[in-house]
């Protein structure tokens, strides 16, 4: 008699998602002008990375270690490796995390940067250079920035 047996196999999924939040703060009173609150996508090169580090290939360090403004209206995509068009990049201001859950910050001061931005994205391992480093997440944005406001970005990476 041959027996069989069925394996259940579990039904959990594993994700990562990002929210974001912009602010928009006058340089010399530091008074919020605008927020805005948006949901990026996680590009497939930086899931690779993240999958790469789980199987111990350490080619990255998994960090993400810059922040990106572009200019492009292309939409995102799940392919992309870059922006459509980096006009900034700007490393981070602080780095946290509890549990399941990391807060990348970026801080852009009245000096650094102005203009009007289509996307926001973080990339690990970059350098200073425009286009450099594994994109890890990707968002259209609608947010003009002037020479006499300052910008934060808060990132929230949520892995479930």
């Amino acid at each position: 008699m041959q027996v069989k047996e069925k394996i259940k196999q579990s039904e959990e999924t594993f994700s990562v998602f990002q929210n974001i939040t912009a602010t928009i703060r006058d340089a010399k009173t530091g008074k919020i002008k605008r927020v805005y609150k948006e949901r990026n996508l996680v590009a497939t090169a930086g899931r690779t990375v993240l999958a790469m580090i789980l199987s111990n290939d350490l080619t990255y360090s998994g960090v993400i270690n810059y922040g990106l403004l572009g200019t492009s209206t292309t939409a995102p995509a799940n392919a992309d490796t870059k922006l459509g068009t980096e006009a900034f990049r700007k490393a981070p201001s602080s780095n946290t995390n509890t549990a399941n859950v990391a807060n990348i910050s970026f801080y852009y001061t009245a000096g650094d940067c102005n203009g009007t931005y289509k996307e926001f994205g973080t990339v690990i391992d970059g350098g200073a250079g425009a286009d450099s480093g594994q994109l890890f997440s990707h968002v259209a944005v609608d947010w003009v920035k002037s020479a006499a406001e300052t910008l934060t970005v808060d990132c929230q990476y949520t892995i479930s």
